[in-house]
């Protein structure tokens, strides 16, 4: 039997057992409630998209941890934007019970008080003025219908093979919220030219910037200096 474990993930660690299976294991208590909810949202995102997520052939509530075929595939680099497209059109469609109801604007008043309390410290003051004004915006991300989200769709997320987009893996971060977080990072990394609607592509600006906060908040609050100091470059990169 081999074991290969992927340590890096910021709720669950992932183990892949004979390149066949993958073995999902929540880090703490408090995201066992994302992992329920995985159990039951999959299924359905099963049925409605044109791509394959995990399905839990194996589910253990004690200890926790879930088992699913592996999807074979590697990280997103430019392939297939038509693909793209349809997935996100579809997840942005479907409809389900799974998924309690979002406070948008309040989530993310509450998160950036957290990064302004462990990351603000961390910046000049040029940079802490600057990141004080992208948390400000947090009260103009209004005006779309909440939806379906991956809500952590970055290249290693989204699995293509043969040049197609196949596999769409990490739900624990799903939620009814705004479609344009999901395009965040696709609108700054492989398709800028996407025809988006105006309004969308601002608050996908937004959600772009503000990401490299929660990686430099995970480095401090874990202690781990190294990897803080690499999200902050990101960080800075952004403001």
């Amino acid at each position: 039997m081999s074991l290969v474990v992927d340590d890096d993930g910021f709720d669950f660690k992932v183990v892949l057992v004979d390149d066949r299976w993958v073995i999902r294991i929540p880090r703490r208590e408090q995201v066992l409630s994302a992992l329920e909810q995985e159990i039951v949202l999959l299924p359905e995102l099963e049925a409605a998209l044109p791509v394959a997520v995990p399905h839990f052939e194996h589910i253990s509530h004690d200890p926790p941890f879930v088992v699913y075929p592996l999807i074979r595939g590697t990280p997103l680099i430019d392939e297939d934007p038509d693909g793209v497209r349809r997935f996100l059109e579809s997840l942005h469609r479907v409809q389900t019970d799974a998924l309690p109801p979002t406070d948008w604007i309040a989530s993310y008043i509450e998160q950036c008080a957290k990064f302004a309390e462990l990351v603000l410290p961390l910046l000049n003051p040029d940079e802490r003025s600057r990141a004080q004004a992208l948390f400000a915006e947090v009260e103009t991300l209004t005006g779309f219908d909440p939806c379906v989200t991956h809500s952590d769709l970055g290249a290693e997320h989204l699995l293509v093979r043969d040049g197609r987009l196949v596999g769409v893996i990490d739900w624990g971060d799903a939620r009814l919220g705004d479609p344009a977080l999901d395009y965040s990072w696709l609108l700054h990394g492989p398709f800028p030219d996407w025809d988006v609607d105006p309004e969308l592509r601002r608050r996908a600006r937004f959600y772009h910037r503000l990401a490299p906060f929660y990686s430099v908040h995970y480095g401090v609050f874990t202690r781990q200096p190294d990897y803080a100091d690499r999200a902050l470059a990101t960080l800075r990169s952004r403001l």
